[in-house]
């Protein structure tokens, strides 16, 4: 299974980070592709973990005009309320990847968030193309989450 990891450290609470982005509807803005999110009703799975399920557009486009729109869906999983949660995103065609964020306290109010991103089916045809969005996608995640938490 491939994976890679990245971390970075936001001058802001834990908990404000943990509680923004465990909200579907925050999505909107942090992910450069994403151009709609249509939040479902929370539910608890059978360990008692708070699930968040929803639907996400990812507008692909070439010279500036959309030739494609990826409709996924997704459920945050609040596995370790403040600590961690997970993104299980499952896409077409037959992809499902597991984005894990760790969030820890950082010298006097700030957080280090490590993300893990772990690829649990990929097609060997398109995982070059998938791991190489997937990367870009959440390096631009998480600088658009560190400017706006720390905007405020």
């Amino acid at each position: 299974m491939r994976s890679f990891e990245l971390t970075v450290f936001i001058d802001c609470p834990q908990e404000t980070v943990y509680d923004h982005l465990s909200q579907p509807l925050n999505m909107l803005g942090l992910q450069p592709l994403l151009t709609k999110v249509e939040a479902l009703e929370e539910r608890l799975d059978d360990d008692g973990i708070v699930l968040r399920p929803f639907y996400t557009v990812e507008t692909f486009r070439l010279l500036g005009l959309p030739v494609y729109h990826n409709r996924i869906y997704s459920v945050i999983h609040l596995t370790k309320p403040k600590d961690e949660l997970q993104f299980h995103v499952y896409s077409k065609p037959r992809i499902e990847i597991v984005f894990t964020y760790r969030f820890e306290p950082f010298n006097d109010g700030k957080t280090k968030i490590v993300q893990t991103v772990e690829f649990v089916k990929l097609s060997k045809l398109l995982e070059k193309f998938v791991v190489a969005q997937a990367k870009q996608a959440q390096r631009a995640l998480l600088s658009n989450l560190k400017i706006r938490l720390e905007k405020h």
